[in-house]
């Protein structure tokens, strides 16, 4: 949802931006900019740039999610396998 405008010299990040309807109350125009900021992903953003991780911690951490992935797959594919095994055998 970020994205750049030419502003003179300047790029300027502009940010998410609710409008307040006529008759609303601030409680729901709340409720309504945090939905937007959820959908422009500004707390993941700010949670992934608390800290510093150089390039390598990236990949890293990529790398595992990866290795986890496979071995969730490969988990499900043998209990599919057993399931199967076994309802042969009864019919």
């Amino acid at each position: 949802m970020y994205y750049y405008e030419r502003n003179g010299d300047k790029l300027m990040a502009q940010g998410p931006s609710v409008r307040k309807r006529d008759n609303e109350n601030v409680s729901s125009l709340l409720k309504r900019f945090r939905r937007e900021c959820n959908k422009a992903g500004i707390k993941n953003e700010l949670k992934k740039r608390r800290f510093y991780l150089p390039p390598s911690e990236y990949k890293n951490i990529a790398n595992s999610r990866e290795k986890r992935r496979k071995l969730k797959d490969r988990f499900k594919e043998t209990r599919r396998e057993k399931r199967v095994k076994t309802i042969k055998r009864r019919g």
